[in-house]
């Protein structure tokens, strides 16, 4: 920060600083930066304004770069940032503000680094996320809450990514899905929920790709639909079903695309039409049912063309 200032600044003098006070205006005359330098470089309290005259920014430099507690404000006066520099780096706690002047953000500096809890609030004040950082990455521990202070999230960071049992939660304080995670993404059995509790998803992943056996559950607890995938693409029987539990289709994948026997189904039951897939498109024989199981209309497909 202080290096891109101090060149921003050096660039608007035209030249090199001269030793002693120092002041510029903004184009409307009022006040912009004032400070004083010592042996070319700034030195000292030093503050910056807005085009409207409120104060923008507060602190001390110390040979050309910040150095202890530095302040700053929005256009309209409200305290925005307060944070202290040592050694040209940040340190310390480090706090930011939201418009309305609750606090924003909560962040805690070592010798540049975020290192211990770092706090993030909502507009109302209420807890946003909370966490821990170690050489500035996330580390521990964390977890997110809605606007009214409910619980949303929670979980574990390893090395700056999640890592370990993982949870959310709807609003209403109900489990929204559960899992774990590894640096490489979701691990494991993963479930999801309804909002009325009912699961919705199940199944295996590896490498946050879903492997493995997939089912998927209407809200009244039937299941709607069940399959095998390798690296999140559908390979092997899949099966869809009614909210009464009556199957309505029956179709197989191989690498994530349709390959071969097709059927669906009435709600009663009763057989609605058939064929086959290759690579995708209808190939061969297919078939056509009125609900009374009559035969409605038939054809053969050559690589999705009927004929």
């Amino acid at each position: 920060m202080a290096g891109g200032i101090f060149s921003w600044f050096k660039s608007l003098l035209g030249g090199p600083p001269s030793d002693g006070p120092f002041e510029s205006h903004h184009k409307n005359g009022q006040l912009k930066l004032k400070g004083a330098h010592k042996d070319g470089l700034r030195d000292g309290p030093f503050e910056s304004y807005h085009e409207n005259g409120q104060l923008e920014s507060k602190g001390d430099f110390k040979d050309g770069a910040e150095d202890g507690l530095w302040l700053k404000y929005s256009e309209t006066g409200q305290l925005t940032f307060q944070g202290t520099y040592k050694d040209r780096k940040l340190d310390g706690i480090q706090e930011s503000f939201h418009k309305n002047g609750q606090l924003r953000e909560r962040e805690i500096y070592e010798r540049g680094k975020k290192n211990g809890l770092w706090e993030f609030f909502h507009g109302n004040g209420q807890l946003k996320s909370k966490g821990h950082f170690t050489d500035g990455e996330r580390d521990g521990p964390f977890e997110t809450f809605y606007y009214g202070g409910q619980l949303m999230a929670k979980g574990n960071h390893r090395r700056d990514k999640r890592d370990g049992p993982y949870e959310s939660y709807f609003e209403s304080g109900q489990l929204k899905n559960k899992g774990t995670f590894t640096e490489k993404g979701k691990d494991d059995l993963w479930e999801e929920f309804h909002l009325n509790g009912q699961l919705a998803k199940r199944g295996a992943y590896k490498n946050n790709q879903a492997n493995g056996q997939l089912e998927w559950f209407h809200d009244n607890g039937q299941l709607r639909s069940k399959g095998n995938y390798i690296d999140d693409k559908r390979d092997g029987p899949f099966e869809e079903y009614l909210e009464n539990g009556q199957l309505k289709v029956k179709e197989t994948y191989r690498a994530g695309q349709q390959n071969g026997p097709y059927e669906s189904y009435y709600e009663s039951g009763q057989l609605q039409s058939k064929g086959a897939f290759k690579d995708g498109v209808l190939d061969g024989p297919f078939e056509i049912y009125t609900e009374d199981g009559e035969v409605k209309e038939k054809g053969v497909y050559i690589d999705g063309v009927p004929h």
